[in-house]
């Protein structure tokens, strides 16, 4: 129960730096049912959408991989690996499949490009996925869940594009794996004085 004692927006400021400092990325192998729910993943896809979005372009968008497309996604992971080594052996292929099964739920981030804008570049656009990608995932930390972006060659290829029906201007860029944690790993993290400098102009 809250303090009625304590402003809102100092309670909200705490809560919501306690939320953000607490979080930590769980590996897909390490994420276990239950995922969320179709009312819980609808708030987290909302949450990513009160991200930055300079002029209204809506420069990203996400598609889910249902359980029953798992097997497909599998199939399409083998062959981005042969493609890139024609004589990976049976166990990596193997490896490379399974890849699709882990986590509960799985969604693709893709980035849209276009139709260009002399104000939104395309690095402004990668920007504004990345804050909706972390509004997801502050979210689900919220909700009770772990989750991590996991990336790979595959994605960049034009197999993959074709596979998910991407359009002219489209990359995937990343997926998302949602879960309930199995184990936790946590990493020590950078201070402020690492992360921050004073800018010295160069007159």
């Amino acid at each position: 129960m809250s303090d009625p004692s304590v402003p809102l927006s100092a309670e909200l400021a705490e809560l919501t730096l306690a939320l953000i400092t607490s979080r930590y990325s769980v590996s897909p192998k390490r994420l276990i049912a239950p995922g969320p729910s179709a009312a819980q993943l609808q708030n987290l896809v909302e949450a990513a959408g009160c991200a930055p979005d300079h002029e209204l372009l809506r420069p990203w968008r996400l598609v889910r991989i249902a359980p029953e497309q798992r097997a497909a996604l599998g199939d399409l992971f083998v062959q981005a690996l042969l493609e890139r080594d024609p004589a990976a052996p049976p166990e990596a292929q193997a490896q490379a499949h399974g890849k699709a099964f882990r986590a509960p739920e799985l969604l693709l981030a893709v980035a849209r490009l276009e139709p260009t804008h002399v104000d939104v570049p395309a690095p402004e656009r990668y920007v504004a996925l990345g804050a909706a990608l972390m509004n997801l995932l502050l979210a689900a930390h919220g909700l009770g869940f772990g989750a991590m972006l996991t990336s790979g060659q595959g994605l960049r290829t034009a197999r993959f594009a074709n596979a998910f029906g991407l359009a002219a201007g489209e990359q995937a860029v990343c997926f998302v794996a949602i879960g309930t944690a199995s184990e936790v790993r946590k990493r020590q993290r950078p201070s402020a004085f690492e992360l921050m400098t004073d800018w010295l102009p160069q007159l």
